[in-house]
């Protein structure tokens, strides 16, 4: 992702969502792993127009919130941390050991992540695009770095993916993608919701009473703008 984005469209989504799942109890922190990388001369961080947005309208205080940060020099993920503080929910934002996603040592990157980092937590890792089956680049995560994770975090936790639909027939997409995270990870079909534009894939770990929990969190989440956003 690029701070260039804070506040549009998507983070309404992604923030509104994360901030439901976590005041249902289902988790005690909130681990976000951006996969940051730089700033650039598009104008995909524009997409801010409230009217057009799909999720997360509801919640007035974070709308509020985001709305501060129109000016492109001031949008930066750390100032979720004050507005987080404010609704009780912990939040670790991991960088690595430099300010943006060293695509060279990704390897280093993820294995740095502290484990204490992957317990009772939402980990939300947010790439540019989303999921690559091999083609190492910074805009994607591996499935193998994704498993890398889940195999590290514990069964009280969540891992949560962010993508990107590409251009393609979505249903077939996420039929596509789903079974393969199953096959390639979790034995299981991950739980995912999207807005027709962004999906966000959810893993949970040999824990039924969670994965109910969170089914229940995202079909909820769903009913509420149930025009615009689709889930399972």
């Amino acid at each position: 992702m690029k701070n260039q984005y804070f506040g549009d469209n998507r983070d309404l989504f992604k923030y509104d969502l994360i901030i439901q799942i976590i005041q249902a109890g289902l988790v005690n922190r909130f681990m976000f792993i951006p996969m940051l990388t730089e700033n650039d001369d598009t104008g995909h961080g524009e997409k801010r127009d409230r009217k057009k947005a799909k999720a997360g309208t509801e919640n007035e205080k974070l709308v509020n919130f985001l709305d501060k940060f129109k000016k492109k020099n001031k949008r930066d993920i750390e100032h979720l941390k004050s507005f987080l503080a404010k609704c009780a929910i912990e939040i670790e934002i991991y960088y690595g050991k430099g300010d943006y996603f060293p695509s060279q040592l990704r390897d280093e990157y993820f294995k740095q992540i502290e484990d204490e980092l992957l317990l009772k937590s939402l980990i939300l890792v947010d790439p540019d695009k989303g999921l690559q089956m091999d083609k190492s680049d910074k805009e994607h995560i591996l499935y193998s770095e994704v498993k890398t994770l889940y195999d590290r975090m514990d069964r009280s936790s969540i891992l949560m993916i962010f993508q990107y639909f590409p251009r393609e027939k979505h249903d077939k997409y996420l039929g596509k993608t789903a079974k393969e995270l199953e096959k390639a990870i979790t034995g299981d079909l991950p739980l995912h919701i999207d807005d027709n534009n962004t999906i966000f894939f959810f893993l949970t770990k040999e824990n039924k009473s969670l994965r109910k929990s969170l089914g229940k969190e995202i079909s909820n989440y769903g009913e509420t703008y149930h025009l615009r956003v689709g889930g399972t």
